[in-house]
């Protein structure tokens, strides 16, 4: 029943759900088909197709218009209604937040008081006392604002409350009733003993200052200055994720686990391969899949021009045991494929092709063109058999008059393969609920 309001209350989401099903239904390809191609998953277009969520961003609909052969003005209109769907989504979700809890100001503690006087405020604006006008002499001027304010605390100290200016004759008969101060004291022979010495001792310091001001100090070396500062470099004009726990085919892939299989939990999704390997302390067995996302940040494209793999760390192969994710399935992989042999001396990526239900999905060299509205996928597997391998890749790109090179890794840390020769391998029974000693050697492709 939500759903249904949420459509009525919302119809560009409804209409961008029915041009997204009827593309899929044109398609005649399945969920999981089409969402592997446009870089999502399968749950997640049905939900874009049944109109329970709006894309948040257009990339994904626009590579699925382009995949069913719809022409550049028809991706327009869906590009349109896409932001209308959008637009209704960030207002609807903008009037939740304004008529949540807290939305009416509130009347901060003590803020009602905040313009009623202090005690004794009243006595500092009060008129001149009355004696002084019934004497008939003008009024003394105001005093300033800082005498005003030390009036108080004079008599706090003990001295004489605050008046009122007095008349000049009031003024005279006071000063011929105060008590004439005391003669100086004089200074004691000790005091005039020294005083000489010591203004000599400062007209020599002074000396040495100017001495030193004027020819500096011989025995300390001249410091250098301190370099300016480095303007850091602009960022470049795309955006990239990197993601290294994809398995092949969706499900084939293969770790290196120190702990005993008994210890080890049931193989987990794709998705959540990451946790359960960081959980273990797992290593990627035989071959890593690194797929690296990049979107560019405007309408200018920017081309990529080189990928190269650095290794930056080698060692023995990891010790351990292999679990495999699975005993082998099949599916399509659609992304820009590189292959990477990381025992070589100079590895070096390879474009690959793929296959897509049967049909091969031919190898496609750099350079490619990445903008605002046409990202690109790459996918890197690294592998080895030899070595305990910690590698990087670097992004060459140019675009814009400008250039550079982009280091992808994992999060700041280099990527890790292992390769697994002698190592057993164990498959998880799901009958019994047990990992159990796997039929094939650990140097064999995983997921085979």
């Amino acid at each position: 029943m939500v759903g249904e309001r949420e459509a009525d209350e919302e119809p560009a989401r409804e209409a961008l759900a029915e041009r997204l099903r009827e593309l899929r239904e044109g398609s005649g390809r399945t969920y999981a088909s089409l969402a592997r191609r446009i870089g999502v998953s399968a749950s997640t277009l049905h939900r874009y197709c049944t109109g329970r969520t709006v894309p948040a961003e257009f990339a994904p609909v626009e590579r699925l218009a382009r995949l069913c052969g719809r022409t550049g003005e028809e991706r327009q209109t869906l590009h349109r209604l896409w932001l209308r769907a959008d637009a209704e989504r960030v207002e609807r979700q903008e009037g939740a937040g304004a008529a949540g809890p807290g939305a009416e100001g509130a009347v901060a503690p003590g803020a009602e008081g905040a313009g009623t006087a202090g005690p004794g405020t009243e006595g500092a604006g009060s008129p001149a006392a009355p004696g002084a006008d019934q004497a008939g002499s003008p009024a003394a001027p105001a005093p300033p604002e800082g005498l005003a304010s030390a009036q108080p605390v004079a008599g706090a100290l003990g001295g004489s409350p605050p008046s009122t200016a007095p008349a000049p004759s009031a003024q005279v008969q006071r000063d011929e009733h105060r008590p004439v101060p005391a003669p100086p004291t004089p200074r004691s022979p000790v005091v005039r003993r020294w005083v000489p010495p010591l203004a000599a001792c400062a007209a020599v310091a002074a000396l040495a200052l100017v001495l030193i001001a004027a020819f500096g100090n011989p025995s300390r070396p001249d410091r250098p200055e301190p370099p300016p500062p480095v303007a850091k470099p602009a960022a470049p004009p795309f955006t990239w994720t990197v993601d290294d726990h994809v398995w092949r085919y969706g499900c084939g892939h293969a770790y290196l686990v120190a702990p005993p299989p008994s210890a080890v939990p049931p193989p987990p999704a794709e998705a959540d391969a990451e946790a359960w390997a960081r959980g273990l302390g797992a290593v990627h067995a035989g071959e890593t899949g690194v797929r690296i996302t990049l979107q560019g940040t405007g309408e200018q494209a920017v081309v990529l021009e080189a990928l190269r793999i650095r290794v930056v760390a080698r060692r023995e192969p990891a010790d351990g045991r292999v679990h495999r994710m699975s005993s082998g399935c099949g599916g399509a992989l659609t992304p820009r494929m590189f292959d990477v042999d990381l025992d070589a001396q100079r590895p070096v990526a390879r474009s690959v092709p793929g296959n897509d239900t049967g049909e091969p999905i031919p190898a496609v060299s750099l350079p490619y063109r990445v903008s605002a509205s046409d990202p690109e996928v790459l996918l890197v597997t690294g592998r080895t058999a030899r070595c305990d391998c910690d590698w990087v890749a670097e992004l060459r790109w140019s675009g814009g008059g400008r250039s550079g090179t982009v280091r992808i890794d994992d999060g700041g840390q280099p990527f890790r393969t292992s390769g697994a020769p002698g190592r057993p391998v164990h498959d998880y029974d799901f009958t019994t609920g047990r990992w159990v000693t796997g039929t094939e050697e650990a140097d064999a492709s995983p997921g085979s």
